[in-house]
């Protein structure tokens, strides 16, 4: 099991997160400074002394503290005031705000945790070339380009996800002039990373305070405000019992997570010994403030990691077994039926649960076109009461633009009228943007594809909505290409998008399993298409092409392949993108077609029609099973002796028991059927699932060489795992007559 510190040096070292907290810690000074003391008044308990609840940072862990919360209230222990650092900030955040242990479960309960920790916008939200660049780069880097210089994203997730959860439970408190206004005092840690020192939240927004404390470096983008930029507190103060002392705590009640002792076996790496470093030092700030406790509540969490966020129904209990060993210390505190009525009373009181209509909507921190298009997606939202899954799939259309990093919403008031803010933030490292990728694809030791590819894209070079997307690659096969795609006008579906390329790629030549020569093809051209999306899963286009296309030998004696060709290319090409992944779909569709007419063709005179098109659906069965199948086809209208410019099957996923290529003619069709069944989970900072299954391939190829199989198949099986650098697949092909093939691959399986 993963630890709360193992989960957190993997982090820190990962993104170098580590120096920032070491210098951090070199320059704070938070165990032996007070923070502030508040001036705001105070519910003062009558007759009785006031008790402070602190809770401790750690990931699922902190889970425990819902059940210590349990036990406290079902033994009437009043608690007058909350603070707690991460995790524990969260906790206790929902506390203070009002929500009792039940609430707070399935407050839990109802979250993603894998989704919400990965930090991707989900695939469906994506606008219709977020989706081609998920799809043509399907991994998880993203850099950008802003301001001329290379940057790297301030963290591997925004956040958003988060805040959303925290702007929907919070709403309410919109007007919140101070956390001493809660049902319970509230205070929450985050260390300010310019200085080095710790920040506590006493007022402001309650959703950006929790966001702020749990935004562990390197794993959440930090939040700033003004010129302070914050970050999770637990290297300055994760169990902050100083803060609940200056709040007026005179008992104070520390709810600790113990994980257990380092396992030795993590320190022989260089991130294990890394990663140690940063929990001593958090280990410190603990151990000074469990001192100055005057109850300590143990929950003994050994056995689970930070990221078990799914295991709530066994961790939340631990708090409560925790706080009944405590039991003579902390009844001691109880308060009898009549007081602790009355303490419920007043603090049920203060919890607010009403959501103003708004009058208005309000765009904050974008200007001109761009908040323009965001007012009028959002008007919808003003002079009703707020549907707030309606507004947060809103949310999730806007960030589907791969334009900004978070989208926040809060209620505001203006001349006396109730309104509804979205706050959106840019990304901090783009636009421009910068995709990676690598490419690896080999189904045995002698025919290895390798490739590296990049795309950036620039934004509103032309006018709104206008995007110059530049791609290159190098390795098989080699490509330089640009697309600038402008719609008519602003806000329009239709668009035209020029665009110019130029490819290079090495291809063998085989009759039957003998290859007997290899061809360098070079396709290169430019033109221009006109098109219209009819949504954020389809699109459709009409272009014309000029190109310069050639076929050249490179090894072996000449057969007829050869060719030079100038011709002029109509297209008409289609997609439609229903799928609900970009690595591995659980449900949904995809379907792509395209025709194309080339005014000349090899070996012949006169022109050429090709058309080839792919339908694969994908079907979710109970929770970790998919079933997919995949229908494929190309004809070439009655045209034959095409030779390297004809169709072709043969490698990975395309009839796997046979080399890439091996099979070439001019009409085929692929039927595939494949099922998948989720073996684990990963971690979601470093990767999402590991599957196993198998598939099952058949298909024809028409107009090949006579030694061409009449009716080729295989069986795959196969382990595919997603992670932050894309897919990984590996599986053993077998197929007719006594073919064999291993396959590797890094890269777009589906």
């Amino acid at each position: 099991m993963l630890n709360f510190a193992f989960c957190r040096r993997v982090v820190l070292v990962l993104v170098g997160a580590v120096g920032i907290m070491g210098s951090a810690a070199d320059s704070q000074v938070a165990p032996e400074s007070k923070p502030p003391v508040d001036t705001h008044p105070k519910v003062e308990p009558q007759g009785r002394q006031r008790i402070g609840l602190v809770l401790e940072g750690g990931g699922a862990l902190g889970l425990a503290h819902i059940g210590v919360i349990r036990w406290l209230e079902a033994h009437h222990i009043p608690v007058d005031y909350v603070s707690g650092t991460s995790m524990g900030g969260l906790v206790g955040g929902l506390y203070a705000a009002g929500l009792d242990t039940d609430e707070m479960k399935k407050f839990v309960d109802g979250i993603d945790w894998h989704t919400v920790l990965s930090g991707q916008v989900p695939f469906q939200a994506l606008g219709f070339r977020r989706k081609e660049d998920k799809l043509a780069f399907p991994n998880r880097l993203e850099f950008g380009l802003k301001g001329g210089r290379f940057r790297l994203p301030s963290g591997l997730n925004s956040g958003a996800a988060v805040g959303l959860l925290f702007d929907r439970t919070l709403l309410p408190y919109y007007d919140l002039q101070s956390f001493d206004d809660l049902p319970i005092p509230f205070r929450c840690v985050a260390t300010e990373i310019v200085t080095g020192q710790p920040h506590v939240f006493k007022d402001g927004s309650l959703a950006q305070a929790m966001r702020a404390t749990m935004s562990i470096p390197g794993m959440f983008a930090p939040v700033s405000h003004g010129d302070m930029i914050f970050t999770d507190g637990a290297a300055v103060d994760n169990l902050p019992v100083d803060v609940a002392r200056s709040m007026g705590a005179e008992v104070i009640i520390a709810s600790y997570l113990d994980s257990g002792p380092t396992d030795p076996v993590t320190l022989g790496s260089l991130v294990g010994v890394a990663g140690r470093n940063v929990s001593i030092m958090i280990a410190a700030n603990v151990a000074r403030s469990l001192q100055n406790a005057d109850v300590v509540i143990s929950s003994d969490v050994s056995k689970f990691g930070t990221l078990d966020f799914a295991r709530t129904d066994d961790i939340i209990p631990i708090g409560d077994k925790a706080a009944a060993t405590m039991s003579a210390e902390l009844e001691k505190y109880a308060l009898n039926d009549a007081d602790w009525a009355e303490y419920v009373r007043q603090r049920e009181a203060r919890r607010r649960t009403k959501v103003p209509i708004p009058q208005f909507v309000e765009i904050y921190g974008v200007e001109g076109v761009r908040q323009k298009n965001l007012e009028a997606k959002f008007e919808k939202f003003a002079g009703k009461p707020i549907d707030l899954d309606e507004l947060e799939r809103t949310i999730a259309d806007v960030q589907g633009t791969g334009l900004y990093s978070t989208i926040d919403y809060i209620i505001v008031d203006r001349d006396g009228k109730h309104g509804l803010r979205i706050r959106p933030r840019e990304k901090d490292h783009g636009p421009p943007f910068v995709n990676l990728g690598i490419t690896i694809l080999a189904n045995d030791s002698n025919n290895v594809q390798f490739g590296m590819a990049t795309r950036a894209t620039f934004f509103d070079l032309v006018g709104p909505g206008s995007e110059l997307r530049v791609d290159g690659a190098v390795g098989q096969p080699a490509t330089l290409s640009g697309e600038l795609y402008k719609p008519f006008k602003a806000g329009s579906r239709a668009f035209v998008a020029p665009h110019a390329y130029l490819t290079r790629e090495v291809v063998p030549y085989y009759v039957g399993s003998t290859q007997l020569d290899q061809y360098r093809i070079r396709q290169n051209g430019l033109g221009a298409d006109v098109g219209f999306q009819f949504n954020a899963r389809s699109e459709v286009r009409v272009g014309q092409d000029y190109q310069w296309y050639s076929s050249v030998r490179t090894i072996g004696q000449p057969i007829g392949n050869e060719f030079h060709l100038r011709p002029f290319v109509s297209a008409v090409k289609f997609q439609y993108l229903g799928q609900d992944d970009m690595m591995v779909p659980t449900s949904g569709s995809t379907v792509s077609a395209i025709y194309n007419y080339y005014t000349q063709r090899p070996n012949e005179s006169g022109g050429l029609s090709q058309m080839t098109g792919r339908l694969q659906h994908f079907i979710p069965i109970k929770t970790r099973e998919i079933l997919f199948g995949t229908l494929q086809g190309g004809t070439s209208f009655g045209a034959n002796n095409l030779g390297l410019a004809g169709v072709s099957l043969g490698g990975p996923l395309r009839l796997s028991a046979y080399s890439r290529n091996e099979l070439l003619g001019t009409d085929f069709f692929l039927i595939q059927g494949g099922y998948l069944h989720r073996l684990a989970r990963l971690n979601p900072v470093i990767g999402d699932s590991i599957y196993a299954g198998g598939l099952f391939e058949i298909g024809k190829m028409y107009g090949g060489n006579p030694q061409t199989p009449s009716l080729p198949f295989d069986f795959t099986g196969a382990l595919v795992m997603k992670t932050l650098i894309g897919p990984v697949l590996t599986g053993l092909s077998i197929g007719d007559g006594g073919r064999w093939k291993w396959y590797f691959g890094v890269g777009r399986v589906f």
